[in-house]
């Protein structure tokens, strides 16, 4: 099998078998969106014009219309978890990936070869690409220095803390990425905290279509709010600063590496929550994966030629960075 079945381009194209290009443009008939995140999306008005289809999971493809990208009905391709579909003489399934809303991993195979992509992916529940013949994955936490010393439950326990000792005071501002948001909403809600979530239009429409990947309800929702109410305000990690505020700040990161959470100023936190794999999680995939060969997308992680050295060393499994 020749390894050009499966590689990363410079641009941040994931190139899949013959006939597929992920999360990056190149002149290829279909273009996969794994999930919505800005560093996933790159170049996809040009994919729009230029390739044939567009594919994602029906979840990702109704928020990225959402976020503004009009994919023609003809070109879009909305896919289900687990049901592969044959294009150009290659089988093309997505497989979930524990991510945000609508995350998929993907797989190419035929009879010659498989090929995969985790994209973004936290563990457990990320079911791994057994047996391919490549292997690209994500090393967002690519090196041991970067491993968390915690659990997720203990980052969550720490937010909903932080969150229900503020609303006694007054509103709570919580500063994320889209999908981590309606994350937080859906732990928030089925761990009892029935306060208003406040939102933008955006964020209500992608709210709505959270509740049906999650199967919770998310209400009360509202795009404004009585000043005398105490209630959730969502707001993006973009728009987040240190400055002094009548209201609780919140910025859920994955990048807090010194404590579940940390209050950095008077009211306004810290809180290290990510929905990406650790260093550990990521080395456990590919031991369980097995795979044939390893390329770790060395255009979104961190410290990614330490991720594959690792491979090589530790699981004795052919690995590299790319682009080198």
């Amino acid at each position: 099998m020749e390894s050009i079945k499966a590689r990363v381009t410079r641009s941040g194209a994931i190139l899949l078998g013959s006939n597929f290009t992920v999360d990056g443009h190149s002149s290829r008939p279909v273009r996969i969106v794994t999930h919505i995140h800005a560093d996933h999306i790159l170049e996809l008005e040009k994919s729009i014009r230029e390739c044939t289809l567009v594919a994602g999971t029906s979840y990702t493809l109704e928020i990225l219309d959402i976020l503004g990208y009009k994919i023609p009905m003809d070109k879009m391709l909305s896919l289900d978890y687990w049901k592969p579909i044959e294009i150009l003489g290659e089988a093309l399934t997505l497989v979930p990936a524990r991510h945000i809303v609508g995350s998929s991993q993907v797989l190419v195979e035929t009879r010659d070869y498989r090929v995969g992509y985790t994209s973004d992916f936290k563990m457990p529940g990320t079911p791994p690409l057994i047996d391919l013949d490549i292997l690209v994955i994500d090393a967002t936490y690519g090196s041991p220095h970067l491993q968390r010393k915690w659990a997720d439950w203990e980052a969550m326990a720490a937010l909903i803390n932080i969150v229900e000792e503020s609303l006694k005071k007054g509103s709570v501002v919580i500063y994320a990425y889209h999908g981590k948001i309606q994350e937080i909403m859906m732990e928030l809600r089925i761990r009892g905290i029935k306060e208003s979530f406040i939102v933008d239009l955006q964020g209500l429409k992608i709210a709505r279509v959270a509740e049906k990947f999650y199967n919770v309800k998310l209400d009360p929702i509202m795009t404004s709010s009585d000043e005398y109410t105490n209630s959730i305000i969502f707001r993006h990690a973009s728009e987040y600063n240190e400055s002094k505020s009548k209201l609780t700040k919140i910025l859920v990161t994955g990048w807090e590496l010194r404590a579940p959470a940390i209050e950095v100023k008077d009211n306004i936190y810290r809180v290290s929550f990510s929905d990406h794999a650790t260093f550990k999680e990521i080395i456990d995939y590919v031991r369980e994966a097995k795979p044939k060969q390893v390329i770790v997308d060395g255009t979104r992680g961190t410290a990614t030629k330490i991720t594959a050295k690792y491979v090589e060393k530790i699981l004795g499994i052919p690995a590299m960075s790319q682009p080198s």
